[in-house]
C-alpha cells in the first residue's frame, strides 16, 4: 500500500475542518480501515472497563397478599338450605255428616290436646243411636225367650217326651239370639261413637293454622274443619350431594340462620336420612330437626345452615386460596429470608364457611405464605413484603 501524506495543518480552536477535507485525499481502503478502527474503539473500552449487570429487582408483596400460618379451631361443614315445616301437624276432619253448630277457635290460637274446638248438630246421630238401642232391647227379649224355650225343651228331652232333633233346633235358636244380641250391641256402640264425634276435639296440642268451615255449613264425612300445627319442633328438608352423604350421620349438629331472624343462630340435629337419591338428581334428602320451644320460628320460613361433619381444635390453618395443586401435589409459596420458596404441604380439614384449610405437615406456626394466585412465581426468587403503614 502506498504511503499517504497528511499535510501539516495545525489544529486550532475555531479552524474549520472543511479545508482539511478539501486538501486531504484518502484512498478507499484507508477509509475502510479508519472506519473500522473508530467503530472498534468503544468495544475496546468496554473490554478494559466492563459495566456491572444490574441485579433483578425483588418481587414485592403487599400485606394483603400474604397470610400467616395460625392456630385455630376448624370444622368441616356441608351447606344445607330448606324451608321450615312443623314436624307434627294434622288436619281435623268431621267423622260424621252433620251441620256445623260451633267453631270455637280461630287461626293463631293455641289449643290443648283433647280441647273441644267444634260442635256438630247431633240430631241425626242421636236418632240412629236411639234406634239401635231399641233394637238391642228387642234382641235381649228374644234371647230371654230362647233361653226359656231351651230350658223347657231340655226337661222334656230328659223325660224322653221330645226327640234330640227337636232339642237341637231349640238350642240353635238360642245361639242365633245370642249372636244377634252381640251384633246389636256393636251397632249401638257405633251409633254412640257417632254421637260423641259431633263434639270435635283437638288430636294434638298446637296452634290453629287454618279454619276451614263455618257455623251453619253442612259438612260430609271427612270434611275438613281445621289444620293444626305443633311448633315445638320444626323440620328442615335439605338435599345433600351424593358425594358428601358418606360424611352425614344421624344426630350430627346443624346450625341454621333463618330469614328474617339472621341475628340468631338456631341449633338442630340430623334426625333422618333418605335411603335413596331423588329422581333426576344425584342428591339425597336429609331431615334436620330444630327445637322451637318459644315458638319463635314459623312454618314456611327459609333456613340456611351448616352441617358439621368433622371438627378439630387448635389446628394449623392457612387461607384456602393459598394452597395450590399441581398434578396431585399440594403446595404453597412460602416467603422466608427474602426468598420465595415452593413448599409441599399435606392438608386436612377444609372449612368452606371460614375459607381456611388445615395444614397437617409442611409448615410451622407463624410462617408466611402468598395468600392467593398472583400469577407465575419462580422458586428462589427474591421477595419483599411491604408492611402496612
Amino acid at each position: 500500500m502506498a504511503d499517504i501524506d497528511f499535510p501539516d495543518v495545525p489544529i486550532e480552536s475555531g479552524v474549520p475542518l472543511a479545508p482539511l477535507a478539501q486538501t486531504t485525499t484518502l484512498g478507499a481502503g484507508a477509509l475502510i480501515v479508519f472506519a473500522c478502527v473508530c467503530a472498534a474503539a468503544p468495544a475496546f473500552a468496554d473490554a478494559k472497563n466492563p459495566v456491572p449487570a444490574q441485579a433483578a429487582a425483588p418481587l414485592e408483596f403487599s400485606a394483603n397478599d400474604v397470610a400467616t400460618v395460625e392456630r385455630r379451631d376448624i370444622r368441616q361443614a356441608i351447606s344445607l338450605t330448606g324451608t321450615l315445616s312443623p314436624r307434627n301437624q294434622t288436619t281435623v276432619k268431621a267423622k260424621v255428616s252433620a251441620e256445623v253448630r260451633e267453631m270455637l277457635v280461630r287461626e293463631g290460637e293455641p289449643v290443648r290436646r283433647g280441647q273441644v274446638i267444634a260442635r256438630l248438630d247431633p240430631t241425626e246421630p242421636q236418632a240412629r243411636l236411639d234406634e239401635k238401642i231399641a233394637d238391642l232391647e228387642g234382641g235381649r227379649a228374644q234371647l230371654a225367650l230362647a233361653e226359656k224355650n231351651r230350658a223347657m225343651q231340655l226337661a222334656l228331652l230328659e223325660k224322653k217326651f221330645i226327640s234330640q232333633n227337636a232339642f237341637d233346633s231349640t238350642q240353635s235358636n238360642l245361639q242365633v239370639s245370642e249372636a244377634r244380641l252381640k251384633a246389636l250391641a256393636a251397632q249401638v256402640a257405633i251409633a254412640r261413637k257417632a254421637v260423641e264425634d259431633t263434639v270435635v276435639r283437638a288430636p294434638i296440642a298446637g296452634i290453629v293454622a287454618q279454619r276451614l268451615a263455618q257455623p251453619g255449613e253442612k259438612v260430609a264425612i271427612d270434611g275438613r274443619l281445621y289444620t293444626l300445627v305443633d311448633l315445638a319442633e320444626l323440620e328442615v328438608e335439605a338435599a345433600v350431594p351424593a358425594s358428601d352423604i358418606g360424611a352425614v350421620r344421624i344426630a350430627q349438629e346443624v346450625a341454621f340462620r333463618v330469614e328474617g331472624i339472621e341475628d340468631r343462630l338456631f341449633a338442630g340435629r340430623i334426625a333422618r336420612i333418605s335411603p335413596a337419591t331423588q329422581p333426576g338428581t344425584r342428591s339425597i334428602l336429609v331431615f334436620a330437626v330444630l327445637p322451637n320451644r318459644e315458638s319463635t320460628l314459623k312454618g314456611g320460613m327459609f333456613a340456611k345452615g351448616q352441617l358439621t361433619v368433622n371438627k378439630r381444635a387448635g389446628a394449623l390453618v392457612v387461607p384456602t386460596a393459598a394452597v395450590r395443586d399441581d398434578a396431585g401435589q399440594t403446595y404453597v409459596w412460602r416467603i422466608d429470608a427474602g426468598k420465595l420458596t415452593r413448599t409441599a404441604v399435606q392438608v386436612g380439614l377444609k372449612s368452606e364457611t371460614d375459607g381456611v384449610i388445615e395444614i397437617v405437615s409442611g409448615l410451622v406456626l407463624g410462617a408466611r405464605v402468598v395468600r392467593a394466585n398472583l400469577g407465575s412465581l419462580r422458586d428462589g426468587a427474591a421477595a419483599k413484603i411491604l408492611e402496612r403503614r
